[in-house]
Order: structure tokens, then C-alpha cells, then sequence
């Protein structure tokens, strides 16, 4: 078993390194806030003082952090710390730009870099089912797969370093713009008389169904509970990084830039620390409704 390092022990971190050490890996953790570092500490790993005590200790260090600068400059500290030859895999969704940045600052260092932004939020990261983007050298991605496997069940290579960050920004539009049409279209039926469970059902056995409905509604929007999975703010952040990326494209995304008015609404309105679903919420206010379900008669239909 392979001596990893894992740097951000968030939401998605803190599963991700627990099912590396579930898998036996010997594992060496750091996060800026101590507790989830202590916790996994208990579990088996090693908990280190900072980013570059967690490269010294490693042959392969993962970070999953929240942006791109954030990114970047715990990235540096662990560069301070890393012999030439160790493996950087980062799992954060950030810029196309920033990760050739990333890797940059890594070759100057004898240091590989991949870029596997990850799918399948919490849950996903708890049951070691995420999906990985991953952008790198041949040899680098070959190297990373092994270590992957312990959190994902589907690893993609793209390709060179930002392939990864090109398909999870892509796929993070049609986050926010699914979120975002589903909203409308539950404030909509809702508002008109329909009752919002009914809707549900017909639209999951319907062609407008879509995984961000079958997500949101049961999970969040019926109960009422916003409580964050994916939040409003990191998906904003993502679908900004999605347009930067078209602009260096030349690719116009007209339904893109209005699903990032949703997302800065809903940040406007004191949503940005909640779940994406709440995107609803402006829309709810504006029309005078509620799109709510009793507790016992969710869990969804279709």
C-alpha cells in the first residue's frame, strides 16, 4: 500500500480519506480546521502540523479544497515539503488555467500533477462510488488509478492536465441550469394548483426527468431542508469558472449566463451556504408558494 497524503478534510475530503485508509493505505491528513483531522487521526492516520509535513510524508498527496486560490497556495506549502517524484492529485473543481498553473509549479519541482475533479457529492464520496475527470500524462494517470479506485468506482483519463476540469465544469452547467429549470418548473405547477409529490411522479416516469430533480426535491425541497451537500456558493463559483472557459473558447452560453443570475440571486438573497436546490427559494418568494410535501408521503416516485 502506497503512503498518501490528503490535504481538506471537508464534506467530500473527509470521506474520500477515510475510505483510503478503509482500503489500507498509510495515511498522512491535514485540514486548517483540526477536528475532522482528529477524527480520522482516531481512525488511523497520521495527523501532520501543515501542508508540507503531509508531502515529506507521502508519495502521493490528494487535496480537495474549495477555490482556485485556495488551491494554489496550499498547494505551494506542500511543494516546500515534497521530494521529486511524489504524485499531486487534486480533486478540487477549479480553472482550466489554474490546474496548467498547478502543474507548472509542480514540474519545476520534479513533482507529477493530475487533475480529477470528482461527481457524486457526499454520498458518492462515502460509498467510494465518485466519478473521476482526470487530465495528465500517461504515466501520471496510470500512477493515480490505484490510488483513485479506493473513493471512485468510475475514473475517467482525458487526456493532459485540465481535461478533467473541462468535463467537470461541463458538467456543472448543466447542474446549475437543470437545478435552475427544475425550480421554475416546480414554483410553476405548484403556483397553478398541481400538487407537488403528484408532479414529481409524473415527471421522474416523464421525458423532463433529470438527475438534479430526482436529487433536489425529495432531499431538500419537499422537506424544506437546505442544509448543504453542494452549495449555492461553490456552484456558482463553478459555473463562473464554466463561462471563463467559454470565453476563452468562443463558445456563447446564453442558458449558462442566466442560470449564473439564478445562482447570484439566490447568493443575493442569503443562500449561498445552503444546498443548490435552494435556487428555488427567490422563485418560491416571488410567486407566494411553497413547494412542500409532508414528510410521509415523500421518498419519490418513479
Amino acid at each position: 500500500m502506497a503512503r498518501v497524503g490528503f490535504l481538506g478534510l471537508g464534506r467530500m475530503g473527509k470521506p474520500m480519506a477515510r475510505n483510503l485508509l478503509k482500503a489500507g493505505h498509510r495515511l498522512t491528513v491535514w485540514n486548517r480546521s483540526p477536528g475532522p483531522a482528529e477524527e480520522l487521526a482516531a481512525e488511523g492516520a497520521v495527523r501532520a502540523q501543515s501542508p508540507a509535513e503531509v508531502a515529506a510524508a507521502s508519495e502521493v498527496v490528494i487535496s480537495c479544497l474549495s477555490t482556485p486560490d485556495v488551491v494554489e497556495q496550499i498547494l505551494l506549502q506542500a511543494l516546500e515539503g515534497a521530494q521529486p517524484g511524489t504524485l499531486f492529485i487534486d480533486c478540487s473543481t477549479i480553472g482550466v488555467s489554474d490546474a496548467r498553473r498547478l502543474a507548472e509549479h509542480c514540474a519545476r519541482r520534479g513533482v507529477e500533477f493530475v487533475d480529477a475533479p470528482v461527481s457524486g457529492g457526499p454520498w458518492g464520496a462515502e460509498a467510494g462510488t465518485l466519478t473521476l475527470m482526470c487530465g495528465g500524462s500517461p504515466e501520471a494517470l496510470d500512477r493515480a488509478e490505484p490510488i483513485l479506485r479506493a473513493f471512485g468506482s468510475r475514473i475517467y483519463k482525458l487526456g493532459p492536465v485540465g481535461s478533467g476540469q473541462v468535463a467537470k465544469l461541463c458538467n456543472n452547467l448543466l447542474v446549475a441550469i437543470h437545478t435552475a429549470a427544475a425550480a421554475e418548473a416546480f414554483v410553476l405547477g405548484t403556483k397553478a394548483g398541481l400538487d407537488p409529490q403528484v408532479l414529481y411522479d409524473i415527471i421522474t416516469n416523464a421525458t423532463g426527468d433529470s438527475a438534479q430533480i430526482r436529487r433536489n426535491m425529495p432531499k431538500f425541497t419537499f422537506p424544506g431542508d437546505f442544509r448543504p451537500a453542494f452549495s449555492v456558493e461553490h456552484l456558482t463559483k463553478d459555473v463562473g469558472l464554466a463561462r471563463q472557459l467559454a470565453r476563452e473558447q468562443g463558445v456563447r452560453l446564453l442558458l449558462g449566463a442566466v442560470a449564473e443570475q439564478v445562482c447570484l440571486e439566490a447568493m443575493a438573497a442569503g443562500y449561498g451556504q445552503a444546498d443548490i436546490a435552494a435556487l428555488i427559494r427567490p422563485l418560491e418568494a416571488s410567486a407566494g408558494v411553497e413547494v412542500r410535501v409532508a414528510a410521509e408521503r415523500t421518498g419519490g416516485g418513479g
